[in-house]
């Protein structure tokens, strides 16, 4: 029983867009809101987008990125932290929102990004 979580929990790190699919719809169904079922979406989505680009650079590339990742995100949020300071008073919630959507945005891109680079290394190697 326990292995049965382990592959749905595999699948569902490897392929965040399914997961991003599912939420989306569950939350459409809760909110009844399309743009409160996106950004439900982006908040139980984006780690699993994080994971699975660290994971599709170490296959792709065969090199780890976990620290990298690390400080690209720390580096972002203390540029979002930084503008909030200079313009208005620093509210750390919403600097850690917006860090989220923009990681989420990021991240999707990058994956998608990966994902086709993965293929044509395949192809052509």
């Amino acid at each position: 029983m326990i292995d049965f979580f382990i592959y749905i929990l595999a699948i569902l790190i490897t392929v965040p867009p399914v997961l991003a699919l599912i939420v989306y719809y569950f939350s459409l169904k809760r909110f009844h809101s399309t743009i409160r079922a996106v950004h439900a979406t982006v908040r139980w989505t984006t780690l699993f987008f994080i994971v699975a680009v660290d994971l599709l650079i170490s296959v792709v590339f065969n090199i780890s990125a976990t620290g990298g990742i690390i400080v690209a995100v720390l580096i972002l949020l203390t540029l979002i932290i930084y503008y909030q300071w200079k313009n208005t008073e620093i509210r750390l919630r919403k600097a850690l929102r917006l860090l989220w959507r923009i990681t989420f945005l990021l991240f999707f891109v990058l994956y998608l990004l990966l994902l086709l680079a993965g293929v044509v290394k395949q192809i052509v190697f």
